[in-house]
């Protein structure tokens, strides 16, 4: 079935000598894996760097219902970067959203209102001039809302303890290492209540920011049942060391 999507690149790897397989989340069928062949082919109908991690698409494919490979038969870029791909704080987080999103969206099944969030986010990133440093904190526990495990913020004086595992603010710590110091999780609820706008105006130092990323990742394994591997974390931690 020939049919036109909006795409964004999550992950690729070779195939045979001139190919790739590059995984696409995609507004019409969630997650694809897509068969690009002869990518450095000056006839390719693919150009290679059409596929940055979270390049923004517009795709023309051949779906096939029930295949693991699809194929397409043309690609352009729906909204090219200004800045993502040159600037080290943002080229450094796209890496790493693109591979934590290459593990955590399975579902092969549109999703317009998590399509939009993400690409609505990807190009706010490409835009923001302040606050950068922040973005993959917001992303993520905005993400979390899509994802069906978003925090509870009813954090209060007699509720100061986040619990990693129930996803909301305790009296007391639990009987469990997965919580949240008080000074931690104060700092928590005002991140919940953040949009993307708001990123300029939160000042951690490093060493709250460093705990709050891995907090975060923490939280995702504990949610999805499965700890999350991200080999671009340690990149993103001495960027913003």
């Amino acid at each position: 079935m020939h049919q036109k999507t909006r795409g964004i690149v999550l992950h690729s790897i070779k195939y045979g000598e001139r190919g790739l397989i590059t995984t696409i989340y995609t507004e019409s069928f969630g997650r694809m894996s897509f068969i690009m062949q002869g990518i450095h082919s000056k006839k390719s109908v693919v150009k290679a760097n059409l596929l940055r991690q979270l390049s923004l698409l517009e795709m023309e494919v051949d779906f096939r219902h029930g295949h693991e490979l699809q194929r397409v038969r043309e690609i352009k870029n729906s909204s090219p970067f200004s800045t993502i791909p040159y600037e080290i704080t943002k080229s450094t987080q796209a890496l790493f959203l693109a591979e934590l999103l290459f593990k955590v969206l399975r579902e092969e099944e549109s999703r317009p209102e998590l399509f939009a969030f993400l690409y609505g986010s990807i190009q706010f990133l490409d835009l923001m001039e302040e606050g950068i440093s922040n973005f993959h904190l917001l992303f993520l526990i905005q993400l979390s809302r899509y994802l069906g495990f978003a925090p509870t913020n009813n954090y209060s004086a007699s509720e100061p303890y986040f619990d990693l595992i129930a996803g909301k603010f305790a009296i007391s710590p639990p009987d469990h290492p997965w919580h949240l110091k008080e000074s931690e999780s104060e700092i928590l609820s005002k991140l919940l209540e953040m949009n993307y706008q708001d990123a300029l105006f939160f000042k951690p130092d490093q060493a709250i920011r460093q705990t709050f990323i891995s907090f975060i990742l923490e939280y995702y394994g504990l949610h999805l049942g499965n700890k999350l591997q991200i080999k671009s974390l340690d990149i993103l931690k001495q960027l913003f060391h």
